[in-house]
């Protein structure tokens, strides 16, 4: 995947494989076997995933790896190969890396972030629509030198265009190559500024929701298998009463264990009289029988969050090990 695309249809095949062997243990599986949807499934874990690889993702993060080599090591006799990234791809890398400028020699000057937060071609594109092909691969000393990125310029001038003629001229006009001094490109995404894989992964994930009770379910020290519970809960992918229902299919009309209302997954595990109880005797054991769940407790994530708000460090882990477990035996 570092060197070549896989095909969708490759991806997809394998996908199957891994998506049937989570939810059966098998080779192949049926829709209604999968609780949580693949793209779900596939983000890290602190975006409500498993940290499963999602491999498009994946083969998008060791790309800009190819990207990140050439700008890096461009000495390198494989710096030379050309690397066939998608337009994404590229886009992505312009926006993730923060290039200070030295010699120029490094660094393209249409494509590359150099001087914007993003590159020419996103910021001035109608300019950059009149710039003839191949200068599109010129880097900044070449476009600097004796004006050449004027030269390249071709075709009829439009309004738009003179405009953003005017305008990148006044920017360059602050520009001052530094003959000895090299191109430095600095990753946005960690803390070092170099490229890792794994900051590349995590940072295609950006804008997705945050998956609040991911650290007090992977970092407890319940079974994993009680953990995935959790995890499902949370999601609320369980088949409780009124999951069954929305589907069509048979189900208790009340909780099985107070016969009182429906069951739904935060009735069972928080505001169920028989779960109160439950969490009372086993908190108690701990001095924590305060912390039970109350009446007005409705919704199992905020009860669990404010329980585990009240300790930390080992005492928290004990305490979320004992609520998964709790969650378990209901």
């Amino acid at each position: 995947m570092l060197a070549l695309e896989l095909p969708p249809s490759v991806l997809k095949a394998i996908d199957k494989i891994r998506r049937a062997f989570l939810w059966k243990g098998r080779k192949d599986v049926k829709g209604g076997h999968c609780l949580l949807a693949w793209p779900k499934v596939t983000r890290p874990v602190f975006l409500g995933g498993l940290g499963i690889s999602d491999l498009q993702k994946l083969g998008w993060a060791l790309k800009l790896r190819w990207l990140w080599l050439q700008k890096t090591e461009p000495e390198k006799a494989w710096s030379f190969f050309p690397i066939q990234a998608q337009h994404q791809v590229q886009s992505f890398f312009a926006m993730a890396v923060k290039i200070v400028i030295g010699n120029g020699k490094n660094t393209s000057f249409w494509t590359d972030g150099w001087l914007l937060d993003q590159s020419l071609k996103q910021t001035l594109p109608h300019l950059y629509s009149a710039v003839a092909v191949r200068a599109r691969k010129r880097t900044v000393f070449d476009a600097i030198t004796d004006g050449r990125w004027i030269s390249d310029i071709r075709g009829a001038l439009s309004v738009q265009v003179l405009i953003e003629y005017i305008h990148l001229w006044e920017l360059l006009s602050d520009v001052e190559l530094q003959p000895e001094v090299e191109d430095l490109h600095i990753w946005k995404f960690t803390a070092s500024g170099l490229y890792s894989t794994k900051s590349a992964y995590e940072a295609l994930f950006i804008g997705a929701t945050q998956f609040d009770p991911w650290e007090r379910i992977w970092k407890s020290w319940a079974p994993g298998k009680c953990k995935f519970f959790l995890w499902t809960a949370a999601h609320n992918r369980c088949w409780t009463a009124d999951r069954l229902a929305k589907r069509g299919l048979n189900h208790p009309p009340k909780c099985p264990l107070c016969d009182q209302i429906e069951e739904t997954i935060d009735h069972l595990l928080v505001s169920c009289v028989f779960t109160r109880q439950f969490c009372f005797i086993i908190l108690q054991q701990f001095g924590l029988q305060a912390a039970a769940p109350q009446l007005a407790d409705i919704c199992f994530v905020d009860w669990w969050g404010g329980v585990s708000n009240m300790l930390s460090g080992q005492g928290k882990k004990g305490v979320n090990s004992i609520i998964i477990l709790g969650a378990w035996l209901i």
